[in-house]
């Protein structure tokens, strides 16, 4: 009898022990079974940068989310337009740092994963007297340079279409071209570009070249998420465990210590 009780007590002990990691996985793999999560975007670092030890903060959260479920998470580089077509018709799975008001028909996470501001870059002395997200004129006195069918604000988008066909408007495509354009603005071949505040801090601080530059905010700041594809049954599950992990990592430390290694801070203050 004595030795029927201690296993009865010992089965009690291992269940308390166990259920918790049970309930954690459950709730990991209820809502999709496992699959093979397809991430894409341009290159966009600090949001997501070259594959390898620092592939970008939206990458290692998407993966501390999806992988412990039983998800296998790819990611690769294509051009933006092509990522948000193929999201769209379900080719690929999720776009890495996609903005509601670009892409209003994905499925996103209830938290935003970032924030991106538009910032007018430009050469120290070619300072422009009068320029602000309400007049964007004085940018047809220096060669402006922007990416094809890339959505900056409505107002910077305007601007862009409204003078395209003007000599001095630089306008470039492919794989990488964020990185293309800050290469065009430190050699000399365009004077000014729009770029999300957080990634020209990031790549100009990575050449050494922060200081050679004015910077101007352009309107205010839009939520960066993950959009995931409407044609996936998996989306608002991918959804759900991206905001449950985001709401651990920045309760334990986790996310601020990861957006440490990219130079920045939690956008919720």
């Amino acid at each position: 009898m004595a030795i029927s009780r201690f296993f009865t007590v010992l089965c009690k002990l291992a269940l308390r022990r166990v259920a918790p990691l049970l309930a954690a996985l459950a709730l990991g793999t209820a809502g999709a079974a496992a699959a093979d999560v397809a991430l894409r975007a341009d290159a966009w670092c600090p949001y997501n940068c070259e594959a390898g030890a620092r592939p970008g903060y939206l990458v290692e959260i998407a993966k501390a989310a999806l992988e412990p479920a039983g998800h296998k998470v790819s990611y690769a580089m294509m051009p933006w337009t092509k990522v948000l077509a193929a999201v769209k018709t379900g080719e690929v799975t999720g776009a890495l740092g996609a903005v509601q008001t670009e892409a209003p028909e994905l499925i996103y996470p209830k938290s935003p994963l970032g924030l991106s501001r538009p910032t007018l870059v430009i050469r120290r002395g070619k300072e422009l007297a009068g320029l602000s997200d309400k007049n964007l004129d004085p940018l047809k006195s220096v060669r402006f340079g922007s990416i094809t069918d890339y959505f900056y604000s409505e107002a910077v988008n305007a601007f862009i279409d409204a003078n395209k066909s003007l000599p001095n408007m630089v306008r470039v495509s492919g794989d990488n071209v964020t990185e293309d354009l800050v290469n065009m603005l430190i050699e000399g071949k365009i004077d000014a570009m729009v770029e999300d505040s957080n990634v020209i801090d990031y790549l100009l601080e990575s050449k050494g070249y922060r200081n050679l530059f004015s910077y101007v905010p352009l309107g205010e700041p839009s939520d960066v998420s993950i959009g995931f594809s409407p044609k996936d049954p998996n989306a608002k599950a991918y959804a759900e465990l991206i905001d449950a992990k985001l709401a651990e990592m920045r309760k334990n430390g986790q996310l601020a210590q990861l957006l440490s290694r990219y130079g920045m801070r939690d956008w919720v203050r």
